[in-house]
C-alpha cells in the first residue's frame, strides 16, 4: 500500500533505508522520532502518511523559504499543499483557511508562532488533523544547535486543539542529549525512535589550515570548471569581500545574505539553483530548504560554532550520491569570536558552558589528525562503530604527524621574553627574521629568537602558533599572545606536541564528465527543455525532474508513456504535466539516431 502511494505521487519503486520503518510507526498511530542523514528524504516520512490519512497533516516548519520550497514541490506532484506565514495578504489568509475548511488540501505549513493567533488557532480547532509533523525537530530542544523557545512553547497549544493527532518528529541533528528531549516533549517511546547513521560516503571531508584563505578558495574554485559549489563566510562583511575577490578574478558568483533585500536574495537563489550562477558566496541565512543536487562542493571560509551546524550546512553537497568535497578553513580569531558571543550572550551561565562544549567539539575536529568522517559520527552517536573512511582529507594523507617539541619550544622562549606586547604577526616576523619597522622600532632583530625559524614560511609558523594555542599551551586575545600555566610543559621539554604537518589541500579531487556520448548528447538536450519549463512556470528545475531522472530518460529512451512509469522520480502527475515535453526530444533523437544507422554514417547525431 504505501509502496503504491509512493511511486503514484514521488515517482519511486522503493524506499531509501529507515524510511518504511518511520512510515510504518507513524501509519500505526504512535509519535515517532527519526534522526536521518542530509539528503536522506525525511520528508517523505510524513508526506506518504499524511496522503494516506483522511484529512490534513499540519507541518511544523522553521523558515518561511523551507515552507515556500516543500509546499512548492508538493504542488509539482499534483498534491494539494498550502502554507500560512507573513508573507501573505491578510485575502490569501482567508483563502487558504476557507479551503482549508472544505477539505481542499492535504499539507499545511505554519512557523509555531502562527499559534499564537486567535483566528488561527479557531480554525485548527475545525479541522481534522490526524497527523503533526515537526520539521528540524532539533529546534524543539534547549540543547539543539538552534532551539526556537517557540517550538516548545507550541507543543501543549497543539495538545488541547487536537489531543489526538499523532506526532512526527524530524531532523538530522540530533545528539543522544537532543533526542532525549525531543521524545520527553513529545511522549515518544524508545522503540518509536528510528535513527540511521549519519555517515555519507560520498562526502569528502578535508580541513585546511592555509592562513591565506581567500587565495585558497580561488584557487581551488579556478581549477574545478563550472561545477556547482557554495562557499559559506561568518559575516556580511566577509561574504561580499570573498564574493569581490573571486569576481576580480574571474569567478562568477552571486552573494546571499541577511542584509540584502527580498527579490535580490530571491533572484540570487535562482541564479544559483538553475545553474545560471556555479557559486554562492553567503552566509548561514543560505541553506535551508535548498534542494539542489549536484553541489559540488562546500568550503567553510569560518569555523562553525558547532558540529550540529557545519553537519547540516555540508548535507546540502552531494544530494545525488556523487562524490563531492567538504573542506574546512579557520582560524583562531574564527574561535576568539565564538567565545566572545558566548561570553555576552543572554543566556544562562549553563546555556554558555554548554555552548563553549559544542564549540570545544568543533575545535577538536578542527585539529584532529584521525579519520574526520569517524570522529563526526561518533560526535553524534557515541556507541556507533565506524572504521576510519579511508576518504576524507587525514585518511588520505601520506604524511605523518611529527613533534614539534622544538618549533613550540622557541615560540614560548619569544612570548617569555618580550611579554604580551608583542601581536601575533610581531612574532611571526621576528621568528622567520623579518626586519619590518616595528621590529626595528623595537630592536627585535636583536633578540636571540630573532631567525630562529627562518626556514618557514608565513604560513607554517601560523600554524604553529594557531596549533599552541588550540592546544591550550597560549592564550590568544586582542591579537597579542601570553603564556599561561600549561606553558610550563613546553618550556620544561616536557611536553610533546604532535601535529599533522602544514600542507596544501590534497589534490583527490571531483572527476568533472566530459564524455560526448549519444546519451550525453540526448541528456544535454533534456536539460535544455527542463530550464526552459521551468523559466516559464517559475520553477526550480530540479521541482520537475531530477538530474538522475533525465539521466535515466538519457539511457533508456522511453517512447511511451507506459515505459516513462517505470522510470524512478515519475509519478503520475508528472506523466502527465511534463513527460509529453521530453518524450518529443526522444523520440526525435532516437530517430535521428537509427536514420544515422541506416544510412551508415558514423558520428553522433545533433
Amino acid at each position: 500500500m504505501i509502496e503504491m502511494t509512493l511511486k503514484k505521487y514521488f515517482g519511486f519503486k522503493t524506499f531509501r533505508p529507515k524510511q518504511r520503518q518511520i512510515i510504518e510507526a507513524v501509519n500505526s498511530g504512535a509519535n515517532t522520532l527519526g534522526v536521518l542523514p542530509t539528503g536522506s528524504g525525511k520528508s517523505l516520512c510524513f508526506q506518504v502518511p499524511g496522503l494516506q490519512a483522511e484529512g490534513v497533516t499540519l507541518v511544523i516548519s522553521p523558515l518561511i523559504s523551507l515552507m515556500k520550497d516543500q509546499v512548492g514541490n508538493l504542488k509539482q506532484m499534483g498534491i494539494p499543499a498550502e502554507f500560512l506565514n507573513s508573507t501573505l495578504k491578510k485575502k490569501d489568509e482567508e483563502r487558504i483557511m476557507r479551503e482549508g475548511l472544505e477539505g481542499r488540501y492535504k499539507f499545511l505549513y505554519v512557523a509555531p508562532e502562527r499559534f499564537n493567533n486567535d483566528e488561527f488557532r479557531e480554525f485548527v480547532g475545525k479541522l481534522h488533523i490526524p497527523l503533526v509533523a515537526f520539521d528540524e525537530a532539533h529546534c524543539i530542544s534547549k540543547w539543539g544547535h538552534d532551539f526556537r523557545p517557540s517550538y516548545q512553547e507550541v507543543i501543549p497549544t497543539i495538545n488541547a486543539l487536537i489531543p489526538d493527532a499523532a506526532f512526527v518528529a524530524l531532523t538530522a541533528t540530533a545528539t543522544e542529549e537532543v533526542q532525549e528531549n525531543i521524545q520527553e516533549l513529545l511522549d515518544i517511546r524508545d522503540e518509536n525512535v528510528v535513527l540511521s547513521s549519519i555517515k555519507r560516503d560520498n562526502l569528502h571531508l578535508s580541513v585546511n589550515k592555509t592562513y591565506q584563505r581567500d587565495q585558497f578558495i580561488l584557487s581551488y574554485i579556478e581549477g574545478r570548471g563550472d561545477v556547482s559549489g557554495i562557499v559559506y563566510a561568518a559575516t556580511r562583511a566577509e561574504v561580499e569581500k570573498i564574493s569581490a575577490y573571486l569576481a576580480d578574478h574571474g569567478v562568477n558568483n552571486v552573494i546571499y545574505h541577511g542584509g540584502l533585500g527580498k527579490k535580490e536574495r530571491d533572484v540570487n537563489q535562482h541564479a544559483f539553483l538553475t545553474g545560471d550562477v556555479p557559486v554562492v558566496v553567503a552566509t548561514n541565512a543560505f541553506g535551508m530548504g535548498i534542494d539542489k543536487p549536484d553541489i559540488r562542493f562546500i568550503i567553510h571560509h569560518n569555523l562553525p560554532g558547532d558540529l550540529e551546524s557545519y553537519y547540516q550546512e555540508i548535507g546540502r553537497a552531494g544530494r545525488d550520491g556523487k562524490v563531492s568535497e567538504c573542506i574546512l578553513l579557520s582560524s583562531q580569531r574564527d574561535v576568539n569570536l565564538h567565545q566572545f558571543f558566548i561570553d555576552r550572550s543572554n543566556g544562562s551561565e549553563q546555556h554558555k558552558d554548554h555552548m563553549r562544549s559544542k564549540l570545544d567539539k568543533m575545535i577538536q575536529y578542527n585539529r584532529t589528525s584521525k579519520c574526520l568522517m569517524s570522529f563526526m559520527v561518533k560526535y553524534f552517536d557515541a556507541d556507533e562503530y565506524v572504521m576510519s573512511c579511508g576518504r576524507c582529507g587525514n585518511c588520505l594523507s601520506t604524511e605523518r604527524t611529527y613533534n614539534m617539541k622544538e618549533e613550540a619550544s622557541a615560540v614560548l622562549e619569544l612570548v617569555r621574553h618580550t611579554g604580551p606586547s608583542l601581536t601575533k604577526e610581531h612574532i611571526i616576523q621576528v621568528l622567520r627574521g623579518e626586519r619590518s619597522e616595528d621590529v626595528i622600532a623595537e630592536a627585535l632583530d636583536q633578540s636571540p629568537h630573532f631567525g630562529s625559524m627562518s626556514g618557514y614560511q608565513t604560513g607554517e609558523v601560523h600554524h604553529i602558533l594557531d596549533e599552541l594555542i588550540l592546544s591550550g599551551y597560549l592564550h590568544h586575545e586582542d591579537q597579542h599572545l601570553r603564556l599561561v600555566e600549561r606553558s610550563r610543559e613546553v618550556l620544561s621539554g616536557e611536553a610533546d606536541i604532535h601535529t599533522v604537518p602544514f600542507r596544501k589541500q590534497l589534490k583527490e579531487k571531483v572527476e568533472i564528465s566530459t564524455a560526448s556520448s549519444p546519451n550525453e548528447k540526448l541528456y544535454q538536450k533534456l536539460v535544455g527543455k527542463r530550464a526552459a519549463l521551468a523559466k516559464k512556470r517559475g520553477l526550480e528545475p530540479g521541482s520537475i525532474f531530477t538530474d538522475a531522472t533525465l539521466k535515466e530518460f538519457a539511457k533508456k529512451m522511453p517512447v511511451s508513456k507506459q515505459d516513462m512509469i517505470k522510470i524512478d522520480g515519475v509519478g503520475n502527475y508528472k506523466l502527465k504535466h511534463y513527460c509529453p515535453h521530453f518524450l518529443k526530444i526522444i523520440k526525435q533523437h532516437k530517430e535521428k539516431q537509427d536514420a544515422y544507422k541506416i544510412e551508415g554514417k558514423r558520428g553522433i547525431p545533433t
